[in-house]
């Protein structure tokens, strides 16, 4: 493996069996890397296998076939070097957004100090710190995505697996969201992996977007969509670039479709 390569992905299967006992093929020889500091995008039609195949990078479940590595070590299980934000931030209630921080450093059995220092250097991260002893009722969607994102960063991972993390929010708070995802690459330099259904997203933050397509799913292409690091998201938004990638997505996307309505296998 590659000294720049933070994930690298090769043949990965998985075969789930459904409740009548047949064989469902998720995902069929998944190969793909992601360089240190690259920001990846994983998108595609529904049932294409996007989350299941970032649960696997992160350990929660196990690959029927090939294999993970991340920092050239292989993937058994869930482990420091990656954090993951879901879709929905999963907050316990009772517990400030602070102590929720401090959730996963508990779980490795840091010291109270030493936990409660990462815990408030990622609220600072996310920008949180005048409501870090807030309830999660008492936050909203944005800021409530915001604490799962700093939970996911306290540990300081390697990698940050995030699936759909702005789905679930209204536009404006997902447009602000974006641009607070780049602001926080851009300190950190973490290697970022997210799934995402917005082709506009995967254009706008991604280096790169891997696409699959369904039945099974496996991986239909790979698209540079990489922006100068310095170039802000009003500035992508409003670019040729940004139109021109924007188009060959979909393409990649819907391109199957395409060519079967053309008459021509895929």
């Amino acid at each position: 493996m590659s000294d720049d390569l933070a994930v690298d992905v090769q043949g990965v299967s998985k075969v789930f069996a459904d409740d009548k006992g047949r064989e469902v093929h998720a995902l069929r020889d998944v190969t793909f890397q992601v360089r240190r500091s690259e920001i990846v995008a994983l998108t595609g039609r529904s049932g294409c296998g996007k989350t299941t195949l970032l649960r696997i990078i992160m350990g929660l479940e196990h690959p029927t076939s090939g294999t993970v590595k991340v920092d050239g070590e292989p993937v058994h299980g869930c482990g420091p070097n990656r954090g993951i934000v879901f879709q929905n931030a999963e907050l316990l209630p009772w517990r400030t957004a602070l102590a929720n921080v401090e959730f996963g450093l508990e779980a490795r059995g840091l010291p109270k100090a030493e936990r409660r220092a990462a815990a408030e250097r990622a609220i600072e991260l996310v920008g949180l710190t005048q409501a870090a002893n807030r309830r999660p009722h008492e936050l909203s969607g944005g800021m409530r995505q915001r604490v799962g994102i700093a939970r996911a960063l306290a540990i300081d991972p390697a990698v940050l697996l995030m699936d759909e993390p702005f789905s679930a929010l209204d536009a404006q708070t997902r447009e602000k969201m974006q641009a607070e995802l780049l602001e926080i690459h851009e300190r950190t330099g973490k290697t970022i992996i997210f799934v995402s259904h917005d082709i506009d997203e995967s254009v706008l933050l991604a280096d790169r977007v891997v696409t699959l397509v369904p039945d099974p799913g496996r991986v239909h292409g790979v698209l540079d969509t990489a922006f100068g690091r310095s170039t802000s998201i009003d500035e992508r938004r409003g670019s040729a670039e940004f139109a021109q990638r924007r188009h060959e997505l979909l393409q990649l996307v819907h391109g199957r479709e395409i060519r079967q309505q053309d008459g021509v296998s895929a």
